[in-house]
């Protein structure tokens, strides 16, 4: 690194970091951590530029059939799977993210989707039927068609992903041969911000590794590291950036950041 970019924070947790949802309007990262020796899920909610915790590796009453679903203005909301031998049949319940008291629920409720104030779902209760709820309080507003919201101020930025013996693919891969002498295999995310360049490849070592890698637009290495080792299978969205900060998981456990 040539100390463009500074370190932020690195934390480990008792588990897989399963999920992470981002919460840009309160700094917020959600973490969804899973135990699977244990059979827990526990979650944490992490201010990335204070650097510390609201509240840390907190289970709900459902210790296990339970996940991160989405959060806004103050709200998350996970998905309970009622029915763990049906998938279909399952709940929502909803907690503040200031610190996670439970606000409301709904059973029989299947989410699709939300924007500004409104929750989106099919009850199954009812038949399939679709059903629009207020976001603070759980209670049934009038059914109206679901508006994507427009595009927001530090929004996530994710990167693409391309498959082996895709054009640009193929492209990438030439250029990190000649610049770097690394052979990327399977598949490769990328993205450009601030002129530089994101890459994160696979290659064989025994086995695959994953590298996450900034460069310059003319190929100079401003960061590289090895966040992935001995894996069965490529990962999505193994790096973002939020808010002019870099996030990635390493070795499936630790949550590191680097502001840009």
């Amino acid at each position: 690194m040539n100390g463009q970019f500074q370190f932020n924070s690195a934390h480990k947790f008792n588990g897989v970091i399963w999920n992470t949802l981002a919460i840009p309007e309160n700094e917020v990262i959600l973490l969804e951590v899973r135990n699977h020796e244990q059979k827990r899920v526990s979650f944490s909610a992490f201010n990335y530029k204070a650097n510390s915790f609201l509240w840390q590796e907190k289970t709900l009453e459902e210790p296990w059939w339970v996940n991160l679903s989405v959060a806004s203005k103050g709200v998350i909301i996970f998905t309970i799977y009622i029915g763990t031998n049906n998938p279909d049949k399952k709940g929502i319940i909803a907690y503040t993210l200031n610190n996670l008291q439970i606000k409301w629920w709904s059973n029989d409720f299947s989410l699709t989707g939300l924007s500004g104030d409104k929750v989106y779902g099919i009850n199954t209760n009812l038949g399939f039927k679709s059903q629009v709820l207020d976001l603070q309080t759980g209670k049934e507003c009038q059914n109206t068609p679901f508006e994507q919201e427009s595009k927001k101020v530090n929004e996530v930025i994710r990167p693409v992903q391309y498959a082996e013996g895709m054009p640009y693919f193929d492209q990438v891969k030439r250029f990190l041969i000649g610049k770097l002498n690394l052979l990327p295999v399977v598949s490769l995310e990328y993205i450009e911000y601030n002129s530089c360049i994101f890459v994160s490849c696979y290659v064989e070592e025994g086995g695959l590794a994953n590298y996450l890698l900034i460069l310059s637009e003319n190929g100079e290495e401003l960061l590289k590291e090895k966040i992935g080792e001995q894996l069965q299978g490529v990962g999505l969205d193994t790096f973002f950036i939020l808010d002019e900060y870099l996030f990635f998981v390493k070795n499936k456990l630790e949550l590191v950041s680097f502001k840009l």
